[in-house]
């Protein structure tokens, strides 16, 4: 049994640990009310307004066939549909080029323009926009595509003043974060997990406006068979759809209460380290690789923005209409993004060098065939695997740029990224269809074989087949496995060449890294002591060294004699170390069911000779799994300093690694936070520059909720719940005896209330009786005396007769 498994109260500081993931700040700022409402609203208009461009090409390409524009035939579709894009990125660089910066003060907090409303308004705009789209062929035949393209610009300012008002409200939307402690690593970001959330958003709005126009569409066509204005207009559903959705995304900012200025957020001790000031520009990594793979990201990325862009003339040359349209851009789109979230587990053991390549060459492989193939659904299939391809290829290039680039320059080298990559959508975006254009609609014929294709076919031809030498190029120069064929490489890949990575099914394996310096023996002997007292069998180690052979090797790696062991030959003695420590060592005393901390395991080798010796990290963390046989621990701890800070603490003369300069251990402390980073759930990071009590507090916190229960822990839980048991017993017996006794008291209380009540009844009938007797008496008295005077009247009146006879 895990104290996993009991019932335990939630502290503020297990709070604070739990939520040290970026993922897990993503998801906790949808639990806040007021961000959740914005960011409906923002999915919502993000669906409508991607819905609304899709809309508005269909419209266009409809509008420059009846009205001619351009010229007639497939190239005036072609420049209507690259004028669409073209308007929608012109409004898009009015705003951030010259307008921004005047409207990002006017709806500060405090300015003039209400934030809420301005957003209110947008959709607003939009929402009217879109009504009246599908109405232009109408009214305005001969004018209608630059009505349309009047509407492009229009919405797409609308977009932008949109965006800008959620920007300056968001923030201030954030939950205050707590109070920071010393003892553990403050939370991650509220600016960045909104950032990350609203990048997924606007993301994900295009594949489901993408499923949107395609039902849309659908019903259309069933509307069409019975009115002919659904048929002539088959786009119009879609954009009123595109209405709606405006219309829902008012509602909910309607109710949306925004505070006046946004909640201060403390500056974090690791905040110089995760957004450093110093850097001027971006790099070209530790290896020279990173402009490399920032231009195969840029170009896989401008390849899929061409390849939607043209997708609605490919789908009217393949005979399907706006049905093949939605289902082109639904699979490129969704399909890019699923890539881009699934990338981690595509070929794991395979170099991500290589992977990158791989990836550019597929997706160029499979626009070259989109090209080439006439059938639909074979085509949709082809831009499925495209965009899957062009996801892993950006997700695996954008983490090539963080493991290659020195993190004082990682924040600008990612901007330049994404600015490079926003370059190449918008210029695919419009390069695409004016290279339709300009190829247009060809024949070819060779005997009974005819070959013809439109000017989009060839488009999505070319660009793949120029994603081929980009692809060539990037393996060439940024291959990190020189030397070993790429397709035994891949072979082992597919098969799965290297041991499940999984913890120890029985005891419980704890590691302690950081850089030198940072206390890790300090805290071993702190949290050993404390676990034996617990009862638990503690088995003590380190690496390397804990072995016979270790100490061997221990000598070998960190005497300073050893200055010129090449850093190959290092990372395979640490790995030989490794193996025979697990093997001797570590895992007999899991399987009986002990507590191992070991100072130190496979991540310093990651670090030291991965990040510090410009190997690759990644094969070192295979060269260590195979030794390894893949057992990880249940956590590792990672006590974080500055190297200069844990350079003071040396009381002895340093070793071989402890004498390398400071930006040797600058990279390692950069590559154990890069690894702490990528699996938040198994590591626990601590502020190693405090003092060695906090330390142990916050390390002894998390165990508390991990460590299995030992025997003595588990006897005295059991004696406690005896305990307990005969105390609630005790207690219950005394309670039902105190309930008895009231109940008979209560019984007496009653009958003696009822006596005095018969008592009391008694005597006021005994008053009552005589009252009467009373009333009879002066009744009967009353009477007498009445009939006395009766007779004595009688009596005179006969003596007065008497007289009278008498006289």
């Amino acid at each position: 049994m895990t104290r996993a498994e009991q019932p335990t109260v939630v502290s503020p500081t297990s709070d604070t640990l739990a939520a040290d993931s970026r993922e897990r700040a993503v998801r906790a700022l949808l639990r806040v009310p007021p961000l959740k409402r914005l960011w409906s609203a923002q999915l919502v208009g993000g669906i409508g307004d991607a819905l609304a461009l899709l809309v508005l090409v269909l419209l266009s390409l409809q509008a420059a066939v009846l009205e001619g524009s351009f010229g007639s035939g497939y190239r005036g579709a072609a420049f209507a549909v690259a004028a669409v894009f073209g308007a929608r990125i012109l409004a898009t660089l009015l705003f951030g080029a010259v307008l921004l910066g005047p409207l990002t003060t006017l709806t500060a907090p405090g300015g003039p323009l209400d934030r809420r409303w301005l957003m209110i308004g947008a959709d607003g705009l939009r929402l009217a926009l879109l009504v009246v789209a599908p109405l232009w062929i109408d009214w305005v035949p001969d004018k209608a595509l630059m009505m349309i393209l009047i509407t492009v610009f229009v919405t797409g300012i609308g977009e932008r003043l949109w965006t800008i008002a959620k920007e300056s409200a968001a923030p201030a939307l954030l939950p205050a974060p707590p109070a920071e402690g010393a003892a553990v690593r403050p939370l991650p970001d509220h600016l960045d997990a909104l950032r990350r959330l609203s990048l997924r958003t606007d993301f994900a709005a295009v594949p489901a406006a993408a499923a949107v126009l395609l039902i849309a569409t659908l019903i259309g066509n069933l509307l069409g068979s019975g009115l002919e204005w659904f048929s002539f207009h088959q786009a119009a559903l879609g954009s009123y759809v595109a209405a709606g959705l405006f219309s829902a995304s008012i509602s909910t900012l309607y109710f949306l209460e925004l505070p006046g200025s946004p909640t201060p957020r403390p500056r974090s001790p690791l905040e110089g380290l995760r957004r450093p000031s110093t850097a001027d520009g971006p790099d070209k990594g530790r290896t020279g690789a990173v402009p490399l793979i920032v231009g195969a990201c840029a170009a896989v990325a401008g390849a899929i923005a061409a390849a939607a862009a043209v997708a609605v003339l490919h789908a009217s040359d393949l005979g399907g209409g706006p049905v093949t349209f939605a289902l082109l851009i639904l699979a490129l789109t969704g399909a890019t993004g699923t890539g881009i979230r699934t990338a981690e587990k595509v070929l794991p053991t395979l170099s991500r060098r290589r992977l990158l390549a791989l990836a550019t060459a597929l997706t160029g492989v499979a626009l070259l065939a989109m090209g080439l193939v006439p059938d639909t659904a074979t085509v949709v299939f082809l831009a499925v695997l495209a965009g899957y391809a062009a996801g892993v290829a950006a997700c695996t290039g954008h983490t090539l740029v963080d493991q290659e680039t020195e993190e004082v320059r990682r924040a600008r080298t990612t901007e330049h990224l994404q600015a490079v990559v926003r370059v190449l959508i918008a210029l695919g975006a419009v390069g695409g269809p004016l290279l339709a254009a300009a190829i247009g609609t060809h024949r070819l014929t060779t005997g009974d074989f005819v070959f013809a294709h439109g000017g989009a076919a060839f488009t999505l031809m070319l660009i793949g087949a120029l994603l081929l030498p980009v692809a060539a190029i990037v393996l060439a120069r940024t291959d990190d496995r020189s030397g070993v064929p790429l397709r035994r490489d891949l072979r082992e890949a597919l098969r799965g060449g290297e041991p499940a990575v999984a913890p120890a099914a029985t005891g419980f394996f704890l590691v302690l890294e950081g850089g030198d310096g940072a206390g890790k023996s300090t805290q071993v002997e702190a949290l050993a002591e404390w676990i034996r007292a617990k009862g638990h069998e503690v088995v003590v180690t380190r690496e390397p060294g804990a072995t016979p052979v270790g100490k061997r090797l221990r000598s070998i790696l960190l005497d300073v004699s050893s200055a010129g062991l090449s850093n190959r030959a290092e990372a395979l003695l640490y790995a030989a170390d490794r193996a025979e420590h697990v093997d001797s060592l570590v895992r007999p005393a899991l399987e009986r069911g002990a507590i191992v901390i070991s100072d130190r395991y496979i991540d310093s080798s990651v670090a030291y000779q991965g990040a510090g010796r410009d190997l690759s990290p990644t094969e070192i963390a295979r060269i260590s799994r195979w030794a390894t046989s893949g057992l990880v621990p249940h956590l590792t701890v990672l006590l974080d300093v500055d190297p200069e800070t844990a350079r003071e603490r040396f009381t002895e003369a340093p070793d071989r690694l402890e004498s390398e300069p400071p930006e040797f251990h600058a990279r390692v402390r950069s590559g154990f936070l890069t690894l702490a980073a990528a699996d938040p759930t198994r590591y626990l990071v601590v502020d190693a520059g405090q003092e060695p009590e906090s330390i142990t507090t916050v390390v002894r916190h998390r165990l508390d909720q991990l460590l299995p229960l030992s025997e003595a822990e588990i006897k005295a839980q059991a004696e406690a719940r005896k305990a307990a048991e005969d105390e609630a017993r005790r207690k219950a017996e005394e309670e039902a005896a105190r309930k008895a006794e009231e109940e008979r008291l209560e019984r007496e209380r009653q009958e003696q209330l009822a006596k005095l009540r018969a008592e009391e009844e008694e005597r006021r009938r005994r008053e009552l009786e005589e009252a009467r007797q009373r009333e009879a008496e002066r009744q009967a008295e009353e009477a007498r005396r009445r009939a006395e005077e009766a007779r004595r009247i009688a009596e005179e009146e006969r003596v007065r007769r008497e007289a009278e006879e008498q006289a």
